[in-house]
C-alpha cells in the first residue's frame, strides 16, 4: 500500500498544496512548473512581544459577577465579565513569506506530484523534469533539487506580505523584515487592526543555490542548467516568551547554511530522520485503488465507501503531520500546525485551549511518536510561569491558571472583545485550559515512566492545586468554579440566553481527574465526584437543568469524562455518553468529527466511528466560508472546519488508534497493524471482517 498523496494538476490554492515540514520550518507547494511557489513559516514568528494584558483590577468584580449568576440574574453577570474581566486578544502566528521560481517554460506533459508521508519528501514530475522538496531537520533547511534530462533556465525570488525588504549578498538573496506590535484576528475590525511599530519580532530568509547561478537585485537566476540544489534557511529573532526578541536573526540564519552537506547526503540523513519515525507504526486496510489520486478518491469515497485504505491514509497522515509540525526544541502546534500563509488568519492562528491544542497531541503517544509530545510540555511550563499573574488579577488567588487562548508570549489572560467592546463570554471566561493541558501531561507521563518528569509535572500540579484551593468558591454547601462557561456553547433558563455559569460539567470531570492525578503524584487534594447521569438518561452539560439552545453544538465538552479523559467510567455513564451523542449527531466541525470518533471508539462501536470518520472524508471546496457545520477534508486531506484547522487531522488520527487498540473494528474492516503504543507495551495484530485474528 502506498503511503503518499498523489495529483495529477497543481495546486492553485493553499488546500491543495502540500505540507512539509521539520518542527521549526513549514513550507507549503505547489507543484507549478512555470511558476512554483513555496509558502513559507518559521515556528517563532509571530506578532507581539512580552506584556501583561492581564486586567490587575478584575478580582474586585468577582463577588458580583458571581452574585449575579447565583441569582440567576445572567446578563448582568455576562456585562461584568466582558466590560470589567477580559483581557485583550492574543497575538498571531504569521507568515514569513514566499519562494517563487519561475521557469522559463511551463513543463506539463505526463504531469504528477506527490507526497511521501514515509520519507517527508515531495516530488513533482513533467516532460523531464524533476523538482524534489523536502524540509531537513538535520540540517535545518528547505532544500529543493532540480534536475532535467535537457536544460532549463528559472529566476528565483522571495517576498513577504510582513514589512520587508529583498536584496543580494555574497552570492545570498536575503529577505528581512520585521512583524507587526499587535495582529488583531480577523473578526475585530475596531480601530487599527494590524500595528507596526518598532517592537516586533525580525525575520530573516536567506535562499543559495549551489553551481553557477547570477545573484543580484532581488532575484537569484539559473541558465541552461541540468540540475541545481537550492537552500533555503529561516530564522527570527525571538529569544523566550519572557524577553524582547533582541537575537540576531541574521545570524542564526547564516549559521545553518555552515557546513551544509551536498544534495545526495542531505536527502539521505533526511530521509533517515523522517523514516525512522513513521516507520514506527504501519497500518494496513484492504479495499480502495491507491494508484488514484487522492483527490479523485476522496471524491469517490462518497459513492463507494470501499476505499478503507484512503483511511489508512489519512491516520497516516496525522502521523506525517506530527513529525512534520511538531519536535523537540520547537514551537507546539498552532490552529493550523506550522503552515499558515495569512496575516491576520482565522482565529490568528494561535492557539486555543479549550479543545484545539490539547487535540494536536492526543494521538502523540499512541502512535509511536513520543518525543514528539516534548512541545507542549513546554508550552505548558510557559502557562504556568505567566498563569500566576492572571490569578492573582482575576481571582487575587495563589498558584497559575490558563483561559481558553494563548500565544508563543505565554498568554493566560480571558482573551476576547476588550472593554465591552463586544461578547466575549461564551469563550472568554474559563480558566481551566492549565488543568486541562495537565491532565493531558499526566496521561503522557504513564507512556514515559521517567521519573524525573514525574517530578517537574508535580511542581506544575502543585501550582494550579493551589489555584483551585484559593479560587474556588462555595454553593450549596460544594466547592464549585465560578464564573464559567461549557466551552462556546450556551443555554437558554427563564427566556435568558446565556454562557456564563458555575462548575459546568467539564470542569466537575476535569477536576476529578486532576485530583485524582495530584494524588497520584504525592499531592494532598480533595475529592471532585464524577458528574452523573441525568434524568433524561444522557450526560448533563450544566450543573442546573438547563435548556439546550444548540442541541448539536460542536463542542461535546461535557464528554471529556469518556475522552480524553484515560480512566474507566462507569457502565451507567458510559451508557449516557452515548446516548448525549447520538443527540449530538455525526454533523459538525471537521475537529468536532475528530472528537466523536475518539469518543465512540472509546465506547467500544467502531460503526459509529466509522460514520464519522466517512463523514470526515467529504471533500470540502476550498472556497468555503466559516462555517460551524459541514466539516470535511480539503483534496490535500487536511482537515476542514471549514477553514483549515489541523487538530481535526490529528482527531481522527487518535480516534482511529483508540479503534485499534481498543478492538472497535467496524466489520468492513480487514488488515493489519503493527507498533501502536499503550502504557503497557506495543499492539500489534491482524484482523478480518472486525475481528482479531492473531
Amino acid at each position: 500500500m502506498k503511503n503518499q498523496l498523489y495529483y495529477t494538476k497543481p495546486a492553485k490554492c493553499f488546500e491543495q498544496a502540500l505540507p512539509l515540514g521539520n518542527g521549526r520550518l513549514g513550507i507549503m507547494t505547489y507543484g507549478n512548473l512555470r511558476h512554483e511557489r513555496l509558502s513559507l513559516n518559521e515556528d517563532s514568528l509571530w506578532s507581539g512581544y512580552p506584556k501583561d494584558q492581564n486586567k490587575a483590577d478584575a478580582h474586585k468584580y468577582l463577588a458580583a459577577c458571581r452574585e449575579a449568576i447565583f441569582a440567576k440574574d445572567y446578563a448582568k453577570a455576562k456585562d461584568i465579565l466582558n466590560r470589567d474581566m477580559h483581557g485583550h486578544w492574543s497575538e498571531a502566528y504569521l507568515p514569513l513569506g514566499n519562494l517563487r521560481i519561475d521557469y522559463d517554460r511551463a513543463y506539463k506533459k505526463n504531469y504528477s506530484r506527490t507526497l511521501d508521508l514515509r520519507t517527508g519528501v515531495a516530488v513533482t514530475r513533467a516532460d523531464g523534469l524533476t523538482q524534489t522538496v523536502f524540509v531537513s531537520h538535520p540540517a535545518q533547511l528547505v532544500v529543493v533539487h532540480i534536475e532535467s534530462d535537457r536544460p532549463f533556465s528559472a529566476t528565483c525570488r522571495l517576498d513577504s506580505l510582513l514589512q520587508s525588504t529583498v536584496t543580494a549578498q555574497d552570492g545570498t538573496l536575503l529577505l528581512t523584515g520585521q512583524a507587526p506590535e499587535v495582529c488583531m484576528p480577523p473578526y475585530y475590525n475596531q480601530g487599527e487592526t494590524v500595528v507596526q511599530g518598532s517592537r516586533g519580532m525580525r525575520f530573516c530568509a536567506g535562499l543559495r543555490a549551489d553551481g553557477q547561478v547570477t545573484c543580484t537585485g532581488d532575484s537569484l537566476r539559473i541558465e541552461n542548467r541540468k540540475e541545481v540544489t537550492l537552500l533555503l534557511s529561516m530564522a527570527t529573532s525571538y529569544v523566550d516568551f519572557r524577553s524582547m526578541p533582541t537575537a540576531d536573526e541574521k545570524a542564526r540564519m547564516l549559521a545553518y547554511f555552515d557546513g551544509a552537506a551536498d544534495y545526495p547526503t542531505l536527502l539521505a540523513a533526511h530521509i533517515a530522520d523522517f523514516s525512522a519515525l513513521m516507520d514506527r507504526v504501519t497500518l494496513e486496510l484492504e479495499g480502495g485503488d491507491d494508484s488514484l489520486p487522492t483527490d479523485v478518491r476522496l471524491k469517490r469515497m462518497q459513492k463507494d465507501k470501499s476505499d478503507q485504505s484512503l483511511i489508512a491514509l489519512l491516520f497516516q497522515y496525522g502521523r506525517y503531520l506530527t513529525v512534520s509540525g511538531s519536535r523537540p526544541g520547537t514551537n507546539a502546534m498552532t490552529l493550523q500546525g506550522i503552515w499558515n500563509e495569512q496575516v491576520r488568519a482565522p482565529w490568528s492562528s494561535s492557539y486555543t485551549t479549550n479543545i484545539n491544542t490539547e487535540m494536536n497531541y492526543w494521538p502523540t503517544d499512541a502512535v509511536g511518536l513520543g518525543e514528539c509530545f516534548t512541545p507542549l510540555v513546554d508550552f505548558a511550563e510557559k502557562l504556568a510561569a505567566n498563569g500566576s499573574s492572571t490569578a492573582k488579577a482575576y481571582f487575587d488567588a495563589d498558584g497559575w491558571c490558563a483561559c481558553h487562548n494563548s500565544d508563543i508570549w505565554g498568554a493566560t489572560y480571558p482573551a476576547g472583545f476588550p472593554d465591552g467592546d463586544g461578547d466575549s463570554s461564551c469563550y472568554a471566561v474559563w480558566f481551566m485550559s492549565g488543568a486541562w493541558i495537565l491532565n493531558q501531561l499526566y496521561t503522557h507521563s504513564l507512556y514515559q515512566k521517567d521519573p524525573a518528569f514525574d517530578e517537574k509535572l508535580k511542581g506544575m500540579f502543585a501550582g494550579a492545586l493551589a489555584f483551585f484551593h484559593s479560587s474556588m468558591t462555595a454553593h450549596n454547601g460544594q466547592p464549585v468554579t465560578c464564573p464559567s462557561i461549557s466551552p462556546e456553547n450556551t443555554f437558554t433558563d427563564n427566556g435568558q440566553r446565556s454562557a456564563v455559569t458555575y462548575m459546568p460539567s467539564m470542569d466537575r470531570e476535569i477536576l476529578h481527574d486532576f485530583m485524582e492525578n495530584c494524588r497520584a503524584l504525592g499531592l494532598d487534594a480533595p475529592v471532585i465526584d464524577q458528574v452523573a447521569p441525568a434524568p433524561d438518561g444522557r450526560v448533563p452539560e450544566w450543573a442546573e437543568n438547563y435548556q439546550e439552545t444548540e442541541v448539536e453544538h460542536r463542542h461535546v465538552s461535557h464528554l471529556y469524562c469518556i475522552y480524553p479523559s484515560h480512566r474507566v467510567q462507569s457502565d451507567a455513564l458510559q451508557a449516557a455518553a452515548k446516548q448525549s451523542l447520538l443527540k449530538r449527531g455525526f454533523g459538525g466541525t471537521g475537529w468536532s468529527l475528530g472528537w466523536k470518533v475518539c469518543l465512540w471508539a472509546r465506547l467500544g462501536d467502531g460503526e459509529n466511528a466509522l460514520r464519522l470518520i466517512e463523514n470526515q472524508l467529504r471533500p470540502i471546496n476550498p472556497k468555503a466560508l466559516i462555517r460551524v457545520r459541514g466539516g470535511g477534508s480539503y483534496p490535500n486531506l487536511l482537515d476542514a472546519h471549514p477553514p483549515f484547522q489541523i487538530d481535526g487531522n490529528f482527531g481522527v488520527t487518535a480516534g482511529i488508534a483508540e479503534m485499534l487498540i481498543g478492538g472497535a473494528l467496524p466489520k468492513c474492516w480487514s488488515g493489519k497493524v503493527t507498533g501502536l503504543v499503550t502504557p503497557d507495551g506495543t499492539v500489534s495484530y491482524a484482523f478480518k471482517n472486525g475481528k482479531r485474528v492473531e
